[in-house]
Formats: C-alpha cells, structure tokens, sequence
C-alpha cells in the first residue's frame, strides 16, 4: 500500500497578491526594506467542506521550509509576526498591507483573509499614496472580510525563530524549523467553511525567489480523527499532494515555456 494523495485538501493555492513598484518604495522610514519589484505572496489551503487546519509545522523527518533567495520584508512601524494583532485602522497606512506574516486565517486585525477572486468590493481598503502606482486590484478589492472571533495562531518552539525571520526590521531569508510549527486550537476553517473554505497560513513579500515545503495537520468531519500532510518522503500513514512543494523560480521558466 502505497501513500494516498490527499482527502481533505483539495488544493493549494499561491496567490500573487501584489507587485511593488517604485512609488511604494519611496519612504525609507516605513518600507524598510521594501524593495522595487517585490512580490506579496499569499499561501492558501482549499479545504474540503467540515475541514479543519490543525497545525502547519516540522519535524526532524520532514523540516518545514519557508526562503526567498534574498530577504522577507517586515513593516517596520506597524507590522508583525502574526496579522491578528496589525490594527485594521493601520492597513490603510504606506506598505502595512505588504507585511510578511504567520497566520491560521487572518489577514489583520479582526479580518480574515481571501483570494481576491473571491473578494467582493465592499469595505475596501482605500491607500492614499501607496500600493496605487500599478493598478493592481488591491483598488477595488483588499482580500479582507472584517468578522468577529477569527482563528488566531499559537506558536510551538518557533518565537524566537518566527521574531528572527517576520519582525520588524529583520533582514533574514529562510524560516525553517525541525520541531515547532503553529497551530489553532479548535481547528482554523475558512469564512466559507461550508463551501470552498480557504484557509490563509502566511503572506510573504520578497524581491527573490521565494520557495517552501509544506507540513501541516488537517482536523476531519470526525472527531477525534485527523490526516497529517507532508511534503517530501510522506510515510503510509501520511498524505501527500504536489502543491506543498513551491519554487517561484521554476513557476516562472514553466510559465516562460508556454
């Protein structure tokens, strides 16, 4: 018996969120270290309906991996390691929105977060100066549905690795542990729990090539009874599925080649 692919994920969506240009770069003080060209990434977990994401973690068989090529940019007035705790009034402000972060959910401050195909135009972020300069959808729609008790991550053996890599002012590249991860207690589904039930688990933003290899735990319809997912040599136990493993840099020559 061979490892199944995957029962409760359906897939595994990594969303371009935003290109940065020129004019998002312009003030040193708040987009440290912003650079010209950057790319918010959005990383999404598309649940079957009554899913549940349980923890996204690493272990010494199977190491959860987050890099770019060169650094992740963290807000250096505003921003976080988690987006539970980035004020909602703030989004508004400069290059907030563009924060790198952890999440089991969330996008902000009491705000969960969704793909912006499946974003309506109502209660839109509007930005003054920033995040404007390439008429990206972000002017009609900011992947954010404000809403009451959205899940909130709990970390495990990564604070000071998780402070190292997405605080403020940092200026590391790889995010990767052995033993820790974060998790939601109760379980963490989508706005749409009952539908497609997208589950955001991070936002990051980077000039390089960004890359990642996924491991995480799914609560089932059935209590007591989950289903581990692992990205490189799952065992029988284990499921699997193609989109654990990302490398921007060859999505790019696959897209070249076209």
């Amino acid at each position: 018996m061979g490892v199944t692919f995957s029962q409760g994920l359906e897939n595994v969506f990594v969303e371009t969120f935003y290109n940065a240009t020129s004019q998002d770069t312009i003030s040193e003080l708040y987009t440290f270290p912003l650079k010209n060209n950057s790319i918010t990434y959005r990383v999404y977990l598309d649940l079957k309906p009554g899913y549940s994401l349980q923890a996204v973690y690493g272990s010494p068989n199977h190491p959860l991996k987050i890099k770019t090529s060169t650094f992740f940019f963290n807000h250096s007035e505003h921003g976080d390691v988690i987006p539970n705790v980035i004020p909602y009034r703030t989004l508004s402000k400069n290059t907030v929105m563009l924060d790198s972060w952890l999440s089991v959910g969330a996008a902000g401050e009491d705000s969960y977060g969704l793909m912006l195909n499946d974003d309506d135009t109502s209660e839109t972020v509007k930005h003054s100066n920033f995040l404007r300069s390439n008429k990206s959808q972000l002017l009609f729609k900011d992947g954010l549905k404000v809403a009451g008790k959205v899940p909130r991550p709990t970390f495990f053996n990564i604070d000071n690795l998780a402070a190292d890599v997405f605080g403020k002012k940092t200026d590391k590249n790889e995010f990767v542990t052995d033993n820790g991860g974060w998790f939601c207690l109760g379980g963490a589904k989508g706005l749409d729990s009952l539908g497609a039930n997208k589950v955001l688990i991070g936002q990051f933003t980077t000039d390089g090539d960004f890359s990642f290899e996924l491991n995480f735990q799914l609560g089932t319809p059935t209590p007591g009874i989950s289903e581990k997912y692992i990205a490189l040599n799952p065992v029988v136990s284990d499921f699997t599925h193609p989109g654990l493993i990302y490398d921007s840099k060859k999505n790019k020559s696959k897209n070249q080649k076209k």
